[in-house]
């Protein structure tokens, strides 16, 4: 019942989100080699989801066009649920941009490679991860900025968490695979519409906003336009 996950998840974010969710957006000390994707807080449990949007879309225009109070208040207007992959996805639509859904993997190849995204094309893939366990009422999301590989032949995977104060959150690569394997690995990508999509091969972006998706026309985009997170 939506109630009762709502309460759960009340229950189990409500420290992080009293800290984070009430603050203006914050500087951020990004990582070497790092996206500087400009952070956008939650502003309640329920708007993890609107908040790592508005991050990525934000990164693609090259501007601050997207806030968490402006979006949720016109998806309500809307009677949108603004927790719910498709009824983001429609808003996005609705704006000129697209919510695209894969499976990802931690590699770098295309097209679901995690570092493919991010490194290859420049875009700040949203990841759903879980903390908590398989419940899927504690499924969150998070915009990944960068991988930083060490002397070690180890990786650091960074992201920002919209949900936390400070937002930056570091950790090594099995135990992101870990969080992300709880949610099926699910990753969201906000690009320019599929017209654009094919007009030049990958490459890396010199500037935000500057490339392309290069989603394969035939490629089956995840279905989770009913997902909840």
């Amino acid at each position: 019942m939506r109630t009762g996950r709502r309460l759960m998840v009340m229950m189990a974010c409500g420290a992080v989100l009293s800290a984070g969710c009430g603050a203006n957006r914050r500087v951020v000390s990004y990582p070497p080699d790092a996206l500087i994707v400009a952070y956008e807080p939650a502003t309640t449990y329920s708007t993890c989801l609107l908040a790592a949007t508005a991050m990525a879309a934000n990164y693609l225009e090259d501007r601050r066009r997207f806030t968490v109070p402006a979006m949720l208040a016109e998806l309500r207007r809307a009677g949108a649920d603004e927790s719910r992959v498709g009824d983001v996805r429609r808003y996005l639509a609705d704006k000129g941009l697209h919510l695209v859904a894969l499976s990802g993997r931690l590699d770098d190849k295309p097209e679901e490679g995690l570092s493919f995204w991010l490194n290859a094309k420049g875009y700040p893939p949203i990841c759903i991860i879980n903390r908590t366990g398989d419940n899927p009422a504690f499924n969150h999301a998070v915009v990944v900025i960068g991988i930083q590989s060490r002397a070690d032949s180890t990786e650091t995977i960074h992201y920002l968490d919209p949900s936390a104060d400070p937002p930056l959150f570091s950790c090594d690569r099995s135990a992101f695979e870990t969080l992300w394997g709880r949610c099926g690995r699910a990753m969201l990508l906000v690009v320019r519409p599929p017209a654009d999509a094919n007009d030049r091969p990958p490459r890396p972006m010199s500037r935000p906003g500057a490339g392309r998706a290069g989603l394969s026309p035939n490629r089956e985009p995840r279905d989770v336009s009913d997902e909840v997170i």
